[in-house]
């Protein structure tokens, strides 16, 4: 059995980690039991690889991941992604009973010295270490054991916005970002992209806040967000 910290340490990390809790993306609802297509745009938090980052997520294809950021099927699976570059990670949502999470759901097996908010950072944050804990039945989230699998969340949805089909993509706000320049980048209606996720003034965008932006699908075939 590993303990992730001293007392002390862990008392300052729940501490952060429950002030830092608006992050959670509990703007993404799911009215119908259905499956669809979802994103979520990852940034990883060191260089990595598209096959390395197939076999973290497990949600997807290669094919389907080259795909989504607008590479051809030939592309080497060894190919890096730089530290700070955002990547595409599709997969299939399911929305069963109001709730909602991959269909394939990603995992993360407990190595020696982890911790919560190690595992969290991993996934770039758009889980809480609470929605972690809860989605893998674990009581204690400061006392983890080696070899113990953790069920990732992943924030989707599988809901028609304005009466139309969309896929709905995680983001994460950027510290240059603003809600003109996000609705830009995916195509969305600025005053969509508000209501969707209950802002009600633009300048209230906070660095590290998870948004629903709902891109229409006729887009969505036909653009990579970079």
């Amino acid at each position: 059995m590993v303990p992730s910290f001293s007392s002390s340490a862990a008392a300052i990390l729940l501490l952060f980690l429950i002030l830092a809790s608006s992050a959670s993306a509990t703007n993404f609802t799911c009215t119908w039991p259905t499956t669809c297509q979802s994103a979520i745009v990852y940034t990883p938090p060191a260089a990595t690889t598209y096959i390395e980052l197939l076999s973290s997520f497990e949600t997807t294809t290669l094919r389907d991941l080259f795909d989504a950021n607008g590479l051809p099927p030939s592309t080497p699976s060894h190919t890096a992604i730089p530290t700070n570059a955002t990547v595409i990670v599709p997969f299939r949502c399911s929305c069963v009973a109001g709730a909602n999470r991959p269909e394939s759901q990603p995992f993360h097996i407990i190595q020696i010295n982890d911790n919560m908010s190690y595992i969290a950072a991993q996934f770039d944050d758009f889980v809480t270490y609470q929605e972690i804990a809860a989605a893998s039945n674990i009581s204690n989230p400061d006392f983890l054991e080696v070899g113990q699998e953790l069920w990732i969340p992943l924030p989707c949805s599988c809901d028609q916005v304005e009466g139309n089909n969309v896929t709905h993509f995680a983001y994460k706000v950027r510290a240059a970002d603003n809600v003109s320049k996000i609705a830009a980048r995916f195509g969305v209606k600025e005053s969509t992209l508000l209501k969707i996720n209950g802002i009600t003034d633009p300048k209230n965008l906070t660095q590290g806040q998870i948004l629903d932006v709902p891109v229409p699908d006729y887009i969505v075939t036909t653009k990579p967000y970079h």
